[in-house]
């Protein structure tokens, strides 16, 4: 399986003094451009996404819509709580495990610091290695088997 996370574009400040404004936060103009890029160098990649799954927060659904649309495969883009900030990762695991069985390559669309611990601990069952994905940044992992201790 070849497992892509992509954290999501640029979006707007956080207000604090809003509540629920963190997930409702959009991408920002600029956000939707870069994201558009990305996309557009997926599919000149000839990267063909059997699944999307993404955080339900605007900024990060926005973003895996960018990309399902330029691919023209809206029809498989799935929201999942488990990729939100605090979600869970053993849950996340669990459901591209099911999935698994269907989906050769599946895209991950969600948050830092979040995204970089998932990737630490697939590659090396360790949270604390530092790596840090960018706005926007994707990264390709290639899983024989996909387990989360």
């Amino acid at each position: 399986m070849n497992l892509y996370l992509l954290r999501h574009g640029i979006a707007e400040d956080r207000i604090p003094s809003k509540q629920g404004s963190d997930r409702q936060r959009s991408l920002t103009p600029d956000g939707v451009r870069k994201v558009k890029g990305i996309a557009r160098g997926l599919k000149e990649l000839e990267i063909d996404l059997d699944l999307i799954l993404s955080s339900p927060f605007k900024r990060a659904h926005q973003t895996a819509e960018l990309v399902a649309s330029e691919l023209g495969i809206k029809e498989r883009l799935k929201l999942v709580e488990s990729l939100t900030p605090d979600g869970n990762p053993k849950t996340l695991v669990d459901t591209v495990r099911a999935e698994n069985k269907k989906s050769q390559n599946v895209l991950l669309v969600g948050h830092e610091p979040y995204l970089s611990r998932l990737i630490s601990v697939l590659i090396s069952g360790d949270s604390t290695i530092l790596i840090t994905l960018k706005k926007g940044g994707v990264c390709k992992l290639k899983a024989m088997s996909l387990h989360y201790s």
